[in-house]
This record gives C-alpha cells, sequence and structure tokens, in this order.
C-alpha cells in the first residue's frame, strides 16, 4: 500500500528567513531523465539497491529502498542502517537545507521515518553510523519545514573523509520508503552589512544628500579603485566589479554617488583587519552592493567585529566598540554612519546639522589632512592641474578631487584646496587633522 505524502525536512541548527534570491539549489535528484528511470552518478547505499519505482510526487519515476528493519543494530553492525549518500561540495560560508518527498510501501498503520541531512562520512569507515563515523542531529522529516543549518567542518582524524546527503529510515516492520525531489540547498552564512555614511566631498547640507557628478560624468569605474591604489585586501575582498545598469540604477536612496571600502576589525585588536569588501554608496548615504541590494557580504563567518567605513580620498571611520555582525537572516543589525553609528577616537567625522559626514581632504592619502608645510594635500591638487598655472583645471576620476564635482581646480570659485583648509578648522592653516582609526 502507498501512503504518499509531502515530506519537507531541513536539519535546524540555525533558522534563517533569507529571501528566495538568496538560496541556490546545489543538488537536485528526480531520479529520471527524459521520461526514464536513472540516478546521478555518485550514490553509495547500504543494503538493498535502490530499484525504479512508480513516481512518488514528480515526473514518472521515483526510487524504492529498503530501511532499517527489526533484526538490524541501529548504529551499525552487519546489516547497516539502510542508507544512501551521494557527495556534495562543501563551503563553511553556506547554511544547508535538504528537501525531498517520501512515501512508505507497507501496512497502512505502520510509522516509517525518514531523516535526511548533511554529513561527513570517510568511505573507509563503511557505514557512516559506524565507529570513527560522524553525524550532524537527526531530525524528523515532517516536523521541520523550510529551516537552514550550518554544517560543521571536516571532522579531525577523517581526512579522507566526504560531505554530502545522507538520508535513511527506521521502521520496526517490513515496509520500505519511496523517495522522489531530493533537494539540497544552500544561503549564505557570510557576515553582512546593511549601513549608511556620508562623504564630506560632495555633501549638500540644504538637501542632506551628495552630488552624484562622477557618474553623471560617466567617470565612475566599473572596478573598484582601492586594490590599485595600494589598500591592502583580505578574505575574498578586492576586484569587485559593477555593470554599467546598476552603476546607473534610480534607487530609492537616489544614484550612486562613488565606490566605498568596508571593513571587519578583529574584535580583541582593531589594528587587524579581518575582511573587507567595497561597496557603493548612494546620494543619501545608503551603500549598497555591487548587485544593487543593500545587504553588502562578507566572505568570513558572522560574529563580533569593529565595523568601518572608509572612502579615497576622506578620513575613514570605526565603530567605538565591536558590535555583531550577523548573517542574513540572523537579525536586523544595521551600521548608521550618517546618524552618528561610530566614534571611535576623537571627532572622528564632521557633524553638519543632525548628519555625520566623513572628513574630506586626503589627496595624499596619508590619513592626515594638512593645508600647509611638508607633504601636505593642499600642494597635491596643485600638482594635477599643473603646478604652475593655480587657475588650470583638470577633468577626471581623481583623489584631488575632493568635492568629487569631477574636476580637479585649485583657484576660483568652488576649488577643491578650500575644502581642505575648511576640514582642518578654517582659521589656522598650519593646523593637521589625522584620522581617528588604528
Amino acid at each position: 500500500m502507498l501512503l504518499l505524502r509531502r515530506i519537507i525536512v531541513f536539519a535546524a541548527l540555525l533558522a534563517s528567513t533569507l529571501s528566495p534570491a538568496q538560496t541556490t539549489t546545489i543538488f537536485t535528484e528526480e531520479f529520471e531523465t527524459n521520461g526514464q528511470f536513472s540516478m546521478s552518478p555518485g550514490w553509495v547505499w547500504d543494503g538493498a539497491a535502490p530499484v525504479p519505482a512508480p513516481a512518488c510526487q514528480y515526473g514518472s519515476w521515483s526510487v524504492q529502498k529498503d530501511v532499517h528493519g527489526p533484526s538490524d543494530l541501529f548504529w551499525g553492525g552487519t546489516s547497516g542502517a539502510r542508507w544512501m549518500f551521494h557527495p556534495l561540495p562543501y563551503d563553511p560560508l553556506m547554511q544547508y537545507g535538504v528537501s525531498l518527498n517520501a512515501a512508505k510501501v507497507g501496512l497502512w498503520d505502520d510509522s516509517v521515518v525518514v531523516h535526511t541531512h548533511t554529513t561527513w562520512w570517510d568511505t573507509l569507515q563503511g557505514n557512516p553510523f559506524s565507529s570513527g563515523g560522524y553525524h550532524t542531529p537527526i531530525y524528523s522529516c515532517g516536523a521541520h519545514t523550510g529551516v537552514f543549518y550550518q554544517a560543521s567542518g571536516q571532522p579531525a582524524g577523517l581526512p579522507n573523509s566526504q560531505f554530502g546527503v545522507l538520508i535513511y529510515a527506521f521502521t520496526w516492520s517490513n515496509v520500505q520508503m519511496l523517495l522522489d525531489h531530493i533537494v539540497v540547498q544552500t544561503k549564505p552564512y557570510k557576515a553582512q552589512f546593511v549601513g549608511n555614511v556620508l562623504l564630506g566631498g560632495p555633501y549638500d547640507p540644504l538637501s542632506q544628500t551628495m552630488s552624484d557628478a562622477l557618474r553623471q560624468q560617466g567617470l565612475v569605474p566599473l572596478t573598484e579603485p582601492y586594490t590599485a591604489l595600494g589598500w591592502p585586501q583580505v578574505s575574498g575582498g578586492g576586484g569587485e566589479t559593477v555593470t554599467p545598469a546598476v552603476l546607473n540604477a534610480t534607487y530609492a536612496g537616489g544614484h550612486v554617488v562613488d565606490w566605498v571600502r568596508l571593513e571587519l576589525r578583529k574584535h580583541s585588536d582593531p589594528t587587524v583587519l579581518m575582511a573587507t569588501r567595497q561597496a557603493l554608496v548612494l546620494q543619501n548615504g545608503t551603500v549598497i552592493s555591487t548587485t544593487g541590494t543593500q545587504s553588502v557580504l562578507f566572505d568570513i563567518l558572522p560574529g563580533n567585529y569593529y565595523v568601518a567605513v572608509r572612502h579615497r580620498n576622506h578620513l575613514g571611520t570605526m565603530s567605538f566598540a565591536p558590535y555583531t555582525v550577523p548573517y542574513p537572516g540572523g537579525g536586523i543589525w544595521t551600521y548608521q554612519f550618517a546618524d552618528g553609528f561610530g566614534g571611535y577616537g576623537t571627532n572622528p567625522v564632521q557633524v553638519i546639522g543632525n548628519k555625520r559626514v566623513l572628513w574630506p581632504g586626503n589627496a595624499r592619502k596619508d590619513n592626515v589632512l594638512k593645508y600647509a608645510g611638508s607633504n601636505n594635500d593642499r600642494d597635491k591638487v596643485l600638482l594635477v592641474v599643473g603646478g604652475g598655472t593655480p587657475t588650470n583645471t583638470v577633468s577626471g576620476y581623481y583623489s584631488e578631487d575632493v568635492n568629487m564635482d569631477g574636476v580637479v581646480k585649485y583657484a576660483g570659485a568652488v576649488n577643491d584646496r578650500d575644502r581642505i583648509l575648511v576640514a582642518i578648522g578654517g582659521t589656522v592653516p598650519t593646523a593637521t587633522r589625522v584620522e581617528q582609526m588604528p
């Protein structure tokens, strides 16, 4: 007798509420190809070999497999646990979820519980449940729906073990299980940044937004500029690119202004970079990823970090303490640098009304704003326009373009030199301002 039921199975170590767009299917088994029964290469099993059976749910075919019976030893032995295993790629920065359709063949009143989860299995150990094997906690098929979990890494002492999906069942009578439509999906288990920042150079206090002049003139590069400028990259940061469609789109926060740099630093030592990521900032300060989402993911596990945001010709700023940086769906944490978040050091940002903006003028990229004396930022502006003729201007994507209007200008109205003077205080040209980051 066939009892058909839809069973969705997920091992629940960590729950997630990610959007479907963040879900990736890495393995699907329908047990058929072009209407004919088939099995993907790589399946291994204990007990009788899987055999074709009428469709459990999808298409024309499913697979029938014997299950653990009353004479078997549950954790191994001569008969094993009647399992099926298929290898999968493992990524520590992903959560895993497994779903399937299952039915039983046997007496109507005989229950059968199908278990499925990801696990590590050393083929030299034989049965995955035998001594020395390793498995994640087991969950009943019918009790867990739509939950993803973080799979632990390769167990110590099993260097030859394979990661994969394991399916098995247990009953006290002679029934079998039908399996169909096995799907393994992943979702990111990465530290996520959601927040904002305002740049003082292009900032307009009246509108409380930034100019997108660089984008309007086609000057914002499609590849992040920080690597070429010598900024260190770790944990997969660097080389980020954006498409023209994403760069020139209109968002709720306006248009793209420029590239910014996000950093996660060690919770016990903020001088240590743990992860970097280059992103884009919109006119209202919202930071978006290179795909246009407000979720910027680092290639590092979620945890407690100092959070920093920096720009190529501004002084950067950082949180005054370590903060929780969750994975997508692991909690709502935002880092609103434009609205007062941050605060590491003394006067780390410029306060304009109720907004906070990064100090502009770091033309030399030495993290010190200096208007006069040796190694000052003002002379960098003069050198770009030619040095001998201060009234010259040069158009382009330059760090010396302090106000980010697309034109390097030393003298006259709306020049870049004056922005540096204002940033150091405006009245004492020999004053300096140092970035408040370790």
